[in-house]
């Protein structure tokens, strides 16, 4: 594999096979095993050239905070600003967190 920068690789070739009944309806769609436990014989398939990108994705950068927005609050501090938008005490203000 040749390195391109930090953060991504590529890939020469890849095989494009078709071996029907090579996956067994498996609930979660990754099992690890090896070719010769799955029936498949790595000289038997047919290697392509990876095709090039049509162009690199940009680096993923931190989306800009909207003006007025905050970072993160406590619970008191969002009790408070709760309280001053809807004009009641923060006493009055209660929190569910479901996660």
């Amino acid at each position: 594999m040749e390195q391109i920068s930090e953060d991504s690789i590529s890939v020469p070739l890849l095989p494009a096979p078709h071996i029907p009944n090579v996956w067994k309806g498996y609930r979660n769609p990754v099992k690890y095993t090896s070719l010769e436990d799955s029936g498949i014989d790595p000289s038997s398939l047919k290697w392509e050239p990876m095709p090039e990108p049509a162009s690199l994705p940009p680096p993923a950068v931190e989306a800009p905070t909207p003006k007025g927005a905050v970072g993160m609050l406590t619970m008191v501090e969002a009790k408070k600003g709760l309280a001053l938008t809807f004009n009641v005490p923060p006493e009055a203000i209660e929190i569910t967190i479901r996660g």
